[in-house]
């Protein structure tokens, strides 16, 4: 497995300085995009790096959501040096949508002290099959125990209805957030229930202080034991043509172990069996 971890890592290198920022309806054009995105980071400074994958609606959240483009504008002097790999992604049917999430590292340039966390990028392809940065948001946790494992995967197939009209991609975007708000007042009755009732089996919580938790039962294990509940409000949702992924984002207060305080949250939804819609992967950033 490790292996094949290599081999994949070093053809997504080379892809990265080719053709990195165009897609190929693959999820190893997404990984490309992200490779490109942290190598620009790295070479040429926070500011230039964003702005080269960002257009006039990419969302980043300093902590709270702001667009990119306005919060890079002026120039900056980095005060550190970041660095992420994606762990985790996944393209939507249509080859235009998609996104990745991973770990990532932060070293202050003054005392060299080094920070941990996870970061979630969404992607989405331009008109000129060019990926462009949909939003991206990350949380901290300590320095991790192990090594990511790598999990990318391709869609089924590219097979979608393609001549859709603005009545119905509205449509589309209004029931996922309908199916937030279905979860959101879900956990105000009961967190265990509602995530249980709407996560995938191999769903993934990204929660500050903790390393990444896989899998409907240990998310829910950890809920329970941290006596979390938590109170959500959406504020935008996005859905990819392929009817197979979207994401929404919103604000959340959550209270655990009788401590509340304010987050953003970023939930990524995948169409399952039965064309239900199921969080795959959930982010909740800190607000404060």
């Amino acid at each position: 497995m490790k292996s094949c971890n290599i081999i994949f890592a070093f053809v997504v290198l080379i892809a990265s300085n080719s053709f990195g920022q165009a897609t190929n309806g693959l999820v190893s054009s997404l990984v490309a995009a992200e490779n490109y995105f942290a190598a620009t980071v790295r070479e040429e400074g926070l500011r230039e790096g964003f702005l080269k994958v960002s257009d006039n609606e990419t969302l980043v959240f300093r902590p709270n959501a702001v667009k990119a483009k306005a919060f890079y504008d002026k120039k900056q002097i980095d005060p550190g040096q970041l660095s992420w790999e994606p762990a985790f992604a996944r393209v939507s049917r249509s080859g235009i949508w998609g996104f990745t999430t991973g770990p990532y590292l932060y070293t202050a340039n003054d005392s060299g002290s080094k920070s941990y966390g996870q970061y979630l990028s969404m992607w989405r392809a331009n008109k000129k099959g060019v990926w462009k940065l949909a939003l991206n948001i990350g949380t901290p946790h300590p320095k991790p125990s192990q090594e990511p494992v790598l999990d990318f995967i391709d869609p089924k197939n590219s097979r979608f209805f393609r001549q859709i009209s603005p009545v119905r991609l509205q449509q589309r975007e209004d029931m996922i957030m309908a199916s937030d708000k279905l979860l959101s007042s879900s956990l105000t009755k009961s967190t265990a229930l509602g995530y249980d009732t709407f996560l995938g089996d191999d769903a993934r919580l990204i929660f500050p202080g903790v390393e990444p938790i896989i899998g409907k039962e240990n998310i829910t294990k950890f809920l329970i034991e941290q006596d979390i509940n938590i109170f959500s409000e959406p504020v935008k949702a996005d859905r990819s043509i392929g009817s197979d992924l979207a994401y929404t984002y919103g604000t959340a207060q959550v209270t655990r172990k009788n401590k509340t305080a304010k987050y953003n949250y970023v939930r990524v939804w995948e169409s399952q069996e039965g064309f239900k819609w199921n969080v795959i992967v959930e982010l909740f950033s800190p607000a404060e």
